[in-house]
This record gives C-alpha cells, structure tokens and sequence, in this order.
C-alpha cells in the first residue's frame, strides 16, 4: 500500500505473493462460484511489478500459466463428471444468462479454439470449459487448446503490464497508476461479487414464488 517495493523484494514475501496469486487464477478459472476474481487486472499488475523487478517474468508466466490451465482443467471435469449433478446447474444458474448465451455461441461457432477467445472475457473463460465437458469432447484436443490459451491469455496481460510500467508517462504518474492497478482489482471484486449475489437472492426468491 506504501509502494516500498525494497519490503516487496524479501524472498518469504514474494513467494508468499506467488502462492497467492496462483490460488486466485486456479481458483478463478477453475470454480464459478469463484468466477468474480479479477484475473485480467491481477496479470497486468503483475506485469508492472515485473518491470519494476519484483517478480521474476520467467517464473511467474509459468507459474500462471499453470494455475490458470490447471483451473480450467477443473472447469472441464466439472462438465464432464458432473455436469448432470444439482450442484454444478445450481452453480451455472447464479450466472447472468447473457454469459450462457456468449459462452454458447463462441463454442459453436469457434469450438475448442473458442478457449483461446474465452480467456480474454471474465465469467465466460470459467464457463466455457463447463460447457466443453458436458460436450464430451476428445480430452488430448481440450489440453491442447487449454493450455495454449492459458499461456497466451497470461504472456499477454503481464506484457502489457510490463509495457505499461516501462513507459514515460508511468514513471511520472507511478503513485497515482499504482493506485488504481491496486484498487481496480479490489473494485471489480467487489462488484462482480455483489451481481452474483444480487442473482443469487433473486433466483432464490423467484425459485419461492
């Protein structure tokens, strides 16, 4: 919060830091209930922290990239296995139908490659692997794409958070960017947190009447 990046540095702290950011990307694409996480604004706030030399790029792409394929794994067996279960249709109903309707299109239209797209939206990149297991589709081509994206989806926002923390403006502006990369994550949180809520009491009540 002091933006001391010298305490950010202590090796107990940053891989402290590691562990939680991969149980926040596992966790994010791998469980609905936990699709409110905000993966995007995490990875580019991570490419920031990279640029300024408190993480190790090589080491966090790949820790993320393995965090992030490994939840969709999840996602997928959740459709696979369980995709018949009151659990995982009472978690699908608590979504916005809007992204059912997304997820659905870009997965008829794109198939397994649609992964790669679905990354890049929030809710959609957890739902989609859902919907790619209750397909039954051939496991080698989902791992193939899963972890394709994974990597890309990752590679892509920590470079544009490297970028971002590598230019002029940045460095002239760095208490008042790294307040927002802080609080936007924080901010997104809370309000996707508050829709599925909001969804939540109103399925409930709907469900009573």
């Amino acid at each position: 919060w002091q933006h001391d990046y010298t305490i950010l540095t202590d090796p107990s702290l940053v891989w402290s830091l590691y562990f939680t950011l991969f149980m926040i990307l596992f966790l994010e694409n791998g469980l609905i209930p936990a699709s409110f996480l905000p993966g995007d604004s995490l990875l580019i706030l991570v490419g920031v922290l990279v640029a300024k030399g408190i993480m190790n790029g090589i080491i966090i792409l790949l820790l993320l990239t393995l965090a992030s394929a490994l939840g969709c794994w999840l996602s997928y067996i959740q459709g696979k296995w369980l995709g018949n279960t009151m659990i995982v249709k009472k978690w699908l109903s608590y979504l916005p139908q809007h992204y059912h309707q997304k997820a659905n299109h870009l997965f008829c239209k794109y198939g397994f490659s649609a992964l790669i797209i679905s990354r890049f939206i929030a809710f959609v990149r957890t739902l989609l692997p859902i919907i790619a297991g209750l397909s039954s589709l051939n496991d080698i081509k989902f791992q193939f794409f899963n972890w394709t994206s994974a990597f890309i989806w990752v590679l892509v926002l920590i470079l544009a958070g490297f970028l971002i923390g590598n230019t002029k403006i940045f460095y002239y502006y760095e208490a008042q960017f790294m307040f927002i990369l802080i609080f936007l994550p924080l901010i997104l949180m809370l309000f996707s947190l508050t829709s599925i809520i909001y969804f939540l009491l109103r399925y409930n009540i709907s469900e009573k009447k």
